[in-house]
Order: C-alpha cells, then structure tokens, then sequence
C-alpha cells in the first residue's frame, strides 16, 4: 500500500496501473464503465476481485476483451464481432422479440465452467416452465386420465 501512495504512476507496474485506474473511475460512482481490456496485466487474485466489484456495480458495465473465459459468467448479453461481423446474444430483445429472459444456449454447451479464479463452476439445470397452453393440455390430459378410471399422482401437479 506504501508504494502505490507514494509512488508516480511511471513507476508502478501494469497491473498496479490497472488498479489505481479501476479506483480512480469508481470513486466518482459513475452509471457507465467502458472497460477495454480489463484482464491485462492483472493476476489471478486481481481477476477475482474485478469479477466480484463488476457483479457488485449497480450501473452498466461495457466490456471490450478477447477473454470469453473472463466475461462468460459476468454478462447478460454478449455483442460478439467475428469476421467483420457483430453477432448479438443474450435478451430476447436484442433479437428483437421484446424484453424477456436469456435466449437459450445453442446446444453443444457442455464445456466446463470456472470463474475468474479459476475455480470450477458447477451448473445445475434449470426445470423448464411450462407455457399457459402446455399447462392446460396437460391438465386436459391429466383430467381425461382420471376420467378413463387411470392413477393420477399428485406430484403431477408440480409442473
């Protein structure tokens, strides 16, 4: 802490820069961050500490990088430019169908998962809900099945 508040900037390496940038624009409490590039020069434990402090923000949060691994798990949205192209994903209104959930992942996602640390991310599927229509068919199919004198079980209920 000593060589960083008695030091000039020429004299701290790249990743003390980093740090005393990243706290510089968040001492003003600003409602946009533009990061460009935020992993260079920083350490694992630095990885960690910006992941957790970009969670934390309550603004937005522009990130310009070529680490996916860095930014997999910290963005709703993702505005990918490969090949002279811009590919959005992550709302359903970036796709122009309203505000909505994530869009769901084009298949072949069985990667392994690890955070800014390195640390194993375990996934847990999520139950799919069910739409209003698929909800009354099946309570039509369910009822039809008590009708012909068949075993229904309560558990069915919990969609």
């Amino acid at each position: 802490a000593e060589l960083v508040s008695h030091s000039r900037m020429r004299g701290l390496s790249g990743g003390q820069r980093v740090k005393v940038v990243l706290a510089a624009c968040s001492w003003q409490r600003p409602h946009l961050i533009v990061l460009d590039e935020p992993t260079n020069y920083l350490d694992r434990d630095s990885l960690g500490a910006l992941s957790k402090a970009i969670k934390s923000f309550e603004g937005g949060v522009i990130i310009i990088t070529h680490s996916a691994e860095f930014t997999k798990d910290l963005t709703e949205e993702v505005w990918a430019v490969q090949n002279g192209r811009m590919t959005p994903s992550g709302h359903n209104w970036v796709q122009g169908q309203g505000s909505g959930p994530r869009l769901e992942a084009k298949g072949g996602d069985d990667e392994e998962k690890f955070d800014a640390m390195g640390n194993k991310i375990e996934t847990v599927e999520k139950k799919k809900k069910l739409t209003s229509a698929e909800l009354r068919k099946k309570k039509k199919d369910r009822m039809a099945r008590r009708k012909r004198g068949e075993e229904v079980f309560s558990d069915e209920d919990d969609f």
